[in-house]
């Protein structure tokens, strides 16, 4: 087992909680996407076309165009990849890595459907999810199982459930501008991705925003993020015009609201992601020079390259599950920041 320790994004989508947009309750929300990712599939082709060269002998994309019948997840990935060679990276390019669990399989396959749902729901108990995403407790243990394929649409839906990435997903399958019940909120979305990357304050800005203890009235809201994050006024008013700007806060009457919204996924972008990295590590670091309240330590060990990986598969469980705990809390009382380093000190 290699002792590289793969880098690690803890900033994918860390500025979403209490204001994600909630999964949505009309089952015909992810069947429109279904039909659409269909759509876009075919191209140019008719209907007839695509189902004889997937093999049908009846018109079957044309009964799932219209919604009559579904595909199942994986026979979806397995079509769409024959004519769109890229659409066979979608795990990596949601991700933004090629995980240990996919091996040599190919991921398109059922296996690798169930796999991927199983990486996703982390340590989101089953319950809690299947309440999330609106779909039945024993159906949802029998996709996670493989037992069971989930259609298209029941898979589009257990991806929003679990991450609140349904668009980044759609966009590592196909062209966000191609689905018309997704082209706006995606552009919505890269305006927020450029923002987190462009001005990262901002998002700690709506994040405090959220906070129980926000006063109303502009300008005590002002005065109170910049005394709770320890920031200028300067820097949350200019924070809050961006955020005006962009739709992810809005007025009402005398106070800004934050809006409903996506997981804000920062790791699409290699090398805004670094910096981001460089930058909110450089954060938690002025804190701790301040001697401000907070978990900070270190350890030096000597253990095997195979141990190091190990100890890098169980710091990413960890955050799994912290990200679990962050996206359920019934307060919001505060508003943390999460750096974490685990390197090889000999490695260049």
């Amino acid at each position: 087992m290699s002792g590289r320790i793969r880098r690690l994004n803890v900033s994918e989508g860390g500025s979403a909680r209490a204001a994600a947009r909630q999964v949505q309750s009309d089952p015909a929300y992810y069947e429109r996407l279904a039909r659409e990712l269909v759509r876009a599939s075919r191209g140019r082709r008719s209907c007839a076309e695509l189902s004889r060269r997937a093999g049908y002998r009846s018109n079957m994309v044309q009964r799932w165009e219209s919604g009559q019948s579904w595909p199942s997840a994986s026979t979806f990935l397995r079509l769409h990849a024959r004519f769109h060679p890229r659409a066979r990276k979608w795990i990596e390019n949601f991700i933004h890595a090629a995980p240990a669990w996919l091996g040599d399989e190919d991921p398109t396959s059922p296996g690798a459907v169930a796999a991927f749902l199983r990486h996703v729901r982390g340590k989101t108990p089953i319950l809690r999810l299947a309440a999330s995403a609106q779909r039945n407790r024993y159906s949802i243990s029998r996709w996670l199982s493989g037992a069971v394929e989930p259609s298209l649409p029941d898979f589009l839906c257990m991806v929003d459930a679990s991450t609140r990435r349904l668009l980044d997903l759609l966009a590592a399958i196909e062209d966000p501008e191609r689905l018309p019940a997704a082209r706006d909120a995606w552009q919505q979305l890269l305006r927020a991705r450029q923002a987190a990357y462009d001005l990262p304050w901002s998002h700690a800005v709506l994040r405090a925003l959220e906070l129980k203890e926000c006063p109303r009235g502009l300008g005590a809201q002002q005065a109170f993020v910049a005394r709770r994050l320890g920031i200028s006024r300067d820097q949350v008013g200019e924070a809050m015009r961006v955020l005006e700007g962009l739709g992810q806060v809005s007025k009402k009457r005398d106070r800004f609201v934050p809006c409903a919204q996506d997981v804000v996924d920062t790791g699409s972008d290699p090398e805004r992601a670094h910096a981001l990295r460089v930058a909110w590590t450089s954060t938690a670091l002025e804190r701790l020079r301040a001697k401000r309240q907070g978990s900070f330590g270190w350890s030096l060990f000597a253990v095997s390259k195979e141990d190091l990986a190990r100890l890098n598969t169980l710091h990413l469980q960890y955050v799994r599950a912290m990200r679990d705990v962050i996206a359920h809390s019934t307060e919001t009382e505060c508003v943390g920041l999460y750096c974490a380093q685990l390197l090889d000190l000999g490695a260049e």
